[in-house]
């Protein structure tokens, strides 16, 4: 793996020549685990255009660091950091801190991961596997996905694809639920009734904040959605849970 040029920086308050400086500056990356043994240091042309220095500075840099087993030559690959590197010291876990900040109080409520439900890790082998945020790559449309992120990446669509609509949406996108995805699902919308948000409990959450207060109640049927309780709890509303039987609701 190569390391990018811009992890390398001169400090400004650094002492010494610009050739131990970028000596120390390597050296210290590798000692504190910042560069592993093995990764590919920036060419010497591209680390001085970086640097702002001659190329002969980090070329002698680099030839002191290879005499001193920080970084190792492979012909015309370039120079990578050495097998035989100082390996960075093991220092002994710091000792833990109480919180300077009541956090409960600062947010003004508890919150826990109670709510949250757990996913096994053999979770694709499961006959009926009842979770969200999977996709089925037997079902997956590969094909039109590949097209699609061609597309995207292509520099015909790039400034529709980057820009900011600040408080509106991309107006194909919501063409395209109004024409497409909506009516397949029996709704019918006019383009300003339709909001984006980052998915479900995004969805969710503008939707309680919007529709309950502490003074409200909210009906939510048990067993249900984990994320969406976790949502209610956090708006402080009034929850009656109401189980669901072989008949429903």
């Amino acid at each position: 793996m190569a390391l990018p040029v811009e992890t390398f920086f001169l400090r400004p308050d650094a002492q010494g020549t610009l050739q131990q400086q970028i000596q120390q500056m390597i050296a210290q990356g590798i000692l504190s685990g910042r560069f592993q043994r093995g990764e590919k240091l920036p060419s010497t042309r591209k680390l001085a255009a970086h640097l702002g220095v001659s190329r002969i500075t980090v070329t002698i840099s680099y030839t002191e660091l290879l005499a001193n087993d920080y970084l190792s030559s492979r012909g015309r690959s370039g120079y990578f950091v050495s097998d035989n590197a100082p390996a960075p010291p093991a220092f002994a876990p710091m000792a833990k801190v109480d919180d300077a900040i009541d956090w409960s109080r600062a947010i003004g409520q508890r919150f826990s991961g109670n709510g949250l439900s757990g996913k096994a890790q053999d979770w694709a082998s499961y006959r009926y596997p009842f979770i969200y945020g999977q996709a089925d790559p037997t079902l997956f449309d590969h094909a039109n996905w590949r097209l699609c992120a061609v597309q995207a990446l292509g520099q015909r669509d790039f400034t529709s694809m980057t820009t900011d609509y600040y408080d509106q949406d991309d107006p194909q996108l919501i063409e395209f639920i109004v024409r497409n995805i909506l009516p397949r699902r029996g709704v019918s919308a006019r383009p300003d009734q339709i909001l984006i948000t980052l998915g479900a409990q995004n969805a969710l959450w503008l939707t309680a904040q919007v529709l309950l207060t502490q003074r409200r109640r909210a009906v939510l049927e048990d067993p249900c959605y984990p994320a969406l309780s976790g949502i209610l709890s956090q708006s402080r509303c009034h929850i009656t849970p109401v189980r669901v039987d072989q008949d429903g609701l």
